[in-house]
């Protein structure tokens, strides 16, 4: 399921990701980017996993997408610094969230097919 969806949403979910990425290091007047350091490397893969289930439960549920985007606000403590590392497990709590009820969803479908309800 996780994989189906990162297969699905991969081009969208990098595109979002650099364009993220970008506006977060505009936001801290950074000016050198080291995009061969691990840090650069670890944050990229995780935002593109973020984004990509940000546009599954896009699809899927308009108001939850807007919310599970909006939550991505609260990872870089650029944005919101008398919150620095506060905000951060708000925002995997959605996600985690998001992910347990849609794979509960498939496991009901499945043994509701299954079971010849």
């Amino acid at each position: 399921m996780f994989l189906l969806i990162l297969k699905k949403k991969f081009k969208k979910a990098i595109l979002l990701s650099i364009a993220f990425i970008g506006l977060i290091y505009f936001l801290e007047n950074n000016g050198t980017i080291n995009f061969f350091s691990p840090e650069f490397l670890i944050t990229f893969v995780m935002y593109v996993i973020l984004f990509s289930i940000c546009l599954d439960a896009l699809d899927k549920n308009k108001l939850l997408g807007l919310l599970m985007s909006v939550s991505l606000l609260f990872l870089p403590p650029s944005i919101f610094p008398q919150f620095a590392g506060k905000l951060f497990p708000l925002t995997y709590g959605i996600f985690i969230i998001y992910l347990f009820f849609t794979y509960a969803f498939s496991m009901f479908r499945n043994w509701k097919n299954n079971a010849g309800l």
